[in-house]
């Protein structure tokens, strides 16, 4: 018989039938232990993964720089700095000195001018590519990509260096050789004539390079074009890596003219100081004795032709334009002399003829330093001579020029003023190509460069004025019959004096000129040191060069 359910009533509720609902149960949820372990684990392994990977890139930076100041000693020669890199098992093996010999040989062996290594890739283990081009005088350029192996030790790399590591293409256990098939003759330096240089100007002609002598002149100026190269084989070890056919020396003809030659010899004598002959219209160098090209000095009044040409190409003076006569300028305060306290002055002609400090000084100061500078390094100052030993002729920098003194005195060819007397030959030079400058050049074969330096009715007027300076001013001793002679004198002082005699042992003389003045073929310049005027002593020896030129 089912027992009936029983039913339970809650007080205070009589009467009703209540059902009581059932008790929940409340328990304690418990955290997931596994999850969080595989998460802690995972974090440890990322941990030690980033650890990892920084202390690679760490290292790989190491082995990156090791081999860059590796390579980089290497290619400037630093066979010290390159041993410093070795890894201790190397430096035992081999000493520092043997180190730098074992260079020296394959370098020699190679005729090796210079390494360039190329960018490094990145480090693989324990070896850097480093791709290597090794440029050499008679086997060309040698190129590969060589393996730079590392050790590290206490956390420092290294580089276990082999004899292989000296050029590209190299093995362990292989000698650099170079074997000569055939030699060439050196062929010889000639005058324009053809004859032999050496026999009219040695020095100009120079010495030949050798193993204990750089050589000089033009001899090693042209060294590869003369000597030529002989035939070559390049071995590394029983291997021909490279071979070379014989090149044939070249002989070089140059435009100097033995007869010129003899005559700006002749007139220059015993006396130091220096004589250059030019072609106006061919920049072609006909004639340099002593030091015409290696003893720059203060041109004096002979820059005064740069001047007169500015101050007409500025229109800061004319044909017209008249200046007092008297003994001297003051500029920023400082009074600056004519030579011997002359009174001078006039036209612009009788002033230039006269070589008038007074009139040429402020007209400089007028033009300005910019102006001065910039003409004067139209007309060569300033610019590398492309010849043998020789000296560049210069003048101040504008910033160096600070006040009217300074430009006056620059304008006038002293202040800090030097030329050779090749450049002021130029000068002359380009005056007489109607305002082209052509660059002075000694070799035939080599192109000739124009510029346009002032208009071609300046330099008409200059030339003129040059005219005036033999007719009728300083230059008279340069005169020629039946030649039209244009000139300018310059006497520079070496120690300034402030206007008073001239001490011949405190000045050099000057004399520049060109000829016919109508149809001009040659240019002369001619600087004596310590001679005195220079309408007294350059002038008559301009006037024996031109005499022979023409």
């Amino acid at each position: 018989m089912r027992r009936r359910r029983r039913s339970t009533f809650s007080s205070g509720s009589i009467g009703r039938v209540r059902w009581l609902e059932p008790v929940e149960r409340h328990q304690r949820r418990r955290v997931p232990v596994v999850p969080i372990l595989l998460f802690a684990a995972v974090l440890a392994v990322a941990a030690g993964a980033a650890w990892f990977l920084l202390a690679r890139e760490a290292a790989g930076d190491r082995r990156q720089e090791t081999v860059e100041r590796f390579t980089a000693a290497w290619a400037r020669g630093d066979h010290k700095a390159m041993y410093r890199l070795l890894s201790p098992e190397s430096r035992r093996d081999w000493s520092q000195s043997e180190f730098a010999a074992s260079y020296r040989i394959a370098n020699r062996a190679a005729t090796v001018k210079q390494v360039e290594p190329g960018r490094i890739g990145e480090v693989s283990g324990d070896t850097a590519r480093v791709p290597v081009t090794v440029r050499t005088r008679g086997f060309g350029s040698l190129r590969g990509t060589m393996p730079i192996k590392l050790e590290e030790h206490d956390g420092e790399f290294s580089v276990a260096w082999t004899p292989a590591l000296r050029l590209p293409g190299l093995r362990d256990g292989e000698r650099v050789r170079r074997r000569v098939l055939e030699r060439t003759d050196r062929r010889p330096i000639l005058a324009a004539d053809g004859s032999r240089l050496e026999a009219v100007a040695p020095a100009l002609a120079g010495t030949i390079p050798g193993a204990q002598e750089k050589g000089s002149g033009l001899e090693a100026l042209y060294d590869e074009r003369l000597g030529g190269r002989p035939g070559a084989e390049l071995r590394y070890g029983k291997r021909i890596v490279r071979t070379v056919e014989v090149e044939r020396g070249r002989s070089l003809r140059t435009t100097l003219s033995p007869g010129i030659q003899r005559a700006a010899v002749s007139a220059l004598g015993d006396r130091l100081g220096g004589v250059a002959v030019l072609r106006p219209g061919s920049g072609r160098i006909l004639a340099l004795a002593g030091v015409a090209l290696t003893g720059p000095q203060p041109p004096g009044s002979t820059f005064k032709i740069i001047t007169l040409s500015g101050a007409l190409q500025a229109g800061v003076a004319s044909p017209s334009s008249a200046y007092p006569v008297q003994t001297g300028a003051t500029l920023s305060g400082v009074r600056l002399a004519n030579a011997s306290n002359e009174s001078c002055g006039g036209s612009l002609a009788t002033s230039f003829a006269h070589s008038c400090n007074s009139v040429f000084a402020p007209l400089g100061a007028k033009l300005g330093a910019k102006r001065l500078v910039r003409l004067a390094e139209a007309f060569g100052f300033n610019e590398e001579p492309r010849l043998p030993d020789a000296k560049p002729s210069t003048i101040p920098s504008p910033k160096e020029l600070k006040d009217d003194l300074a430009v006056g005195s620059a304008a006038i060819g002293q202040e800090r003023d030097l030329a050779t007397a090749l450049q002021m030959a130029s000068v002359g030079a380009t005056i007489a190509n109607r305002g082209v400058r052509v660059r002075p050049r000694l070799v035939a074969t080599e192109a000739a460069l124009h510029r346009r330096v002032v208009s071609r009715r300046v330099a008409g007027r200059v030339r003129d004025m040059m005219i005036g300076v033999v007719r009728g001013g300083t230059g008279g001793a340069a005169a020629l019959p039946g030649v039209e002679v244009a000139g300018k004198t310059g006497t520079a002082e070496l120690r300034p004096t402030g206007g008073g005699a001239i001490d011949p042992k405190n000045t050099d003389a000057w004399f520049v000129a060109f000829a016919p003045a109508s149809k001009p073929s040659v240019a002369v310049a001619v600087m004596l040191v310590g001679a005195g005027q220079g309408g007294a002593t350059a002038a008559p020896v301009a006037r024996q060069v031109l005499s022979a030129a023409l």
